[in-house]
């Protein structure tokens, strides 16, 4: 109850020091009430849009959107009034001031209160220390007359009364050394707790020292009626990632496809039932004018590196909120378990956020700059949970097909072949897959533009098996000098356990050299199929209920018996070699 008071205590005077620090720097510019009414979120960061209504005058006024975080991208700020006509905007400028102003006088309190209770711990640990050198002595004492007493005893007559005052005495005075001990060991547990609460009080002045904020001071002209006046800034902490629901019917002829974000935010701002909207571009390129540089050829210049006013601003807003946002938290938040929940949380959303700048990258080449409005007013708080977002719904048309590849698996696929409609496209993310209403698990989706085709895992064709296997009477390996030959005979089955037809794609392969020294000849399919450049085989199989299919694929390797096992492609590249031998050497152990 003690160590509660104090924090609340602790609480009350970081307000009471906040805002006639802020008051002073502020001068005569007026705080405005505002609220944030809209945000996107980019992978790495958030664009926040603050409104206030207020009343131009009939002079000009210095307006003020005060208690923004100390990490704002300042190069980043806009400012608008609405309506235009209302008033204009004649200069910005930011503040910068401390959280609260922690004098010396406070400072020294804290300090001292700290001390006194060190030394008061220190105290008991010296009289630990002297009731250890006691115990110590006696010990020596009781060792020493124990020792002592055969000799007494060759000498002269020793009574059992004196043996035995010996004997309580020691035994007493020990047992009193250790329920001292034992005092002084609860009197300083007593005291950590309160130590800790003071050291915390002490750390917390410190950071509040050091931590900033800003204040944005807005100048309008004069004017008449009513307006707002908005502030749009950028700033670091804040992420999302898009993920997909897919809810089918077992043979059905749509399907539906929900969109959702998932945002993370540690900006230092609660988002309250905001407008959001979720960025997929680079907020420090997208605000550039698109001009090329000249190109020197053979002019031996260097080329030198163009970075942006924008992208070194926010990089020391960056910083700023590297070195104070976990203080920022506490400051607000004396909850232990909360702060190591936050700082958690801050470990997550940087990794994530990394990750995602790699996904978005990775399409950004088509020229997708989309913004994904959410669905609704949503709310986020700056803790850093993860909070999901719905984006948008499509019913698409479906194509059911149930895909095999025996060689890769023994489990035939159940997907649904689906065309992006409408004019938002479908980001890259995990795709949450149900079946009747049952889950089945997770898949992935790339990027798909509108009017593009996709496929999606529906889980395993129970109904189909499918059975591939080596025909040792029809293959053989051979070794001849330095090289050797492998004939090989796959025999592949497909089966209709059920009673209703079903269409199955069939997909197969034969290896395909690209590197001169191995040799592939004598393919023969049965049924005849001419493979693609790529090896690939593919047959659309009309497969009745309670049918089986069966197809041979039976192809000549003839290659050097000590395989290249480090050399590269002429492209410099290992992998295809690496690939080769791989399934040379799978084919050379199944025919052992």
């Amino acid at each position: 109850m003690k160590i509660e008071t104090f924090f609340a205590l602790s609480g009350m005077m970081a307000l009471a020091n906040l805002f006639p620090l802020e008051n002073e720097e502020l001068g005569d510019a007026r705080a405005l009430p505002s609220r944030i009414a809209a945000v996107t979120v980019y992978a790495d960061r958030a664009q926040v849009t603050r409104s206030a209504d207020f009343e131009p005058g009939i002079q000009p006024s210095r307006l003020a959107f005060s208690q923004l975080p100390g990490w704002i991208d300042e190069s980043s700020l806009r400012v608008l009034v609405t309506p235009p006509e209302a008033a204009q905007v004649l200069d910005v400028q930011v503040l910068r001031h401390h959280l609260a102003r922690v004098d010396d006088e406070e400072f020294r309190k804290a300090e001292e209160a700290v001390r006194q209770l060190g030394d008061q711990i220190a105290a008991l640990e010296d009289e630990r220390a002297v009731l250890a050198s006691q115990e110590k002595q006696l010990d020596s004492l009781r060792l020493f007359a124990f020792d002592k007493l055969p000799r007494d005893l060759a000498v002269r007559e020793v009574k059992p009364a004196e043996y035995g005052e010996a004997l309580k005495f020691f035994s007493t005075r020990l047992l009193e050394l250790s329920a001292q001990k034992r005092l002084l060991e609860q009197k300083k547990r007593a005291l950590q707790p309160e130590l800790a609460a003071r050291q915390r009080r002490l750390d917390e002045l410190k950071q509040r020292a050091q931590l900033e904020q800003r204040s944005v001071v807005v100048t309008v002209s004069a004017g008449k009626g009513k307006a707002a006046l908005s502030l749009v800034y950028l700033l670091p902490g804040a992420t999302w990632q898009p993920g997909h629901e897919l809810r089918a019917a077992r043979e059905g002829a749509s399907v539906s496809l929900t969109s959702f974000a998932t945002i993370m935010q540690t900006s230092g701002e609660d988002w309250a039932g905001v407008e959001l909207s979720l960025g997929t571009q680079r907020t420090t390129a997208t605000m550039r004018i698109p001009e090329l540089e000249s190109l020197f050829l053979g002019s031996g210049r260097k080329v030198g590196r163009v970075v942006s006013a924008s992208a070194e601003s926010f990089g020391e807003a960056s910083q700023q909120f590297a070195s104070q946002n976990i203080a920022w938290f506490n400051s607000r938040n004396a909850d232990l378990v909360k702060q190591k929940e936050y700082r958690m949380n801050t470990q997550a959303l940087s990794g994530k956020a990394r990750e995602v700048e790699k996904i978005f990258e990775g399409f950004l080449s088509r020229g997708t700059t989309a913004l994904f409005p959410a669905i609704g007013a949503q709310t986020v708080r700056f803790d850093g949970r993860p909070v999901r977002a719905p984006l948008g719904k499509l019913d698409l048309a479906a194509v059911n097909r149930i895909l095999a590849a025996p060689e890769v698996s023994a489990n035939a696929a159940r997907v649904v072949e689906l065309t992006l409609t409408g004019k938002q496209a479908l980001l890259p993310g995990k795709v949450s897959l149900y079946l009747d209403g049952a889950f089945l698990g997770l898949t992935e989706t790339d990027f798909v533009a509108p009017g593009e085709s996709f496929s999606l895992y529906l889980g395993v064709a129970d109904e189909i098996k499918l059975s591939r296997v080596l025909d040792k009477k029809r293959s053989e390996l051979k070794r001849s000098g330095a090289r050797t030959r492998v004939q090989a005979s796959f025999l592949v089955t497909v089966e209709n356990l059920g009673e209703a037809a079903r269409t199955v794609q069939l997909t197969e392969r034969i290896p395909v050299s690209e590197n001169d020294e191995v040799k592939v000849s004598g393919v023969k399919i049965a049924p005849d199929l001419k493979p693609d450049a790529k090896g690939l085989l593919r047959w659309d199989l009309a497969l009745p209920g309670r049918q089986t299919r069966e197809f041979r694929i039976e192809y000549a390797i003839e290659y050097p018996s000590e395989l290249p096992e480090r050399r590269r492609d002429e492209k410099g590249d290992a992998a295809p070699l690496r690939r080769l031998n791989e399934q040379i050497r799978g084919l050379e152990k199944d025919l052992k």
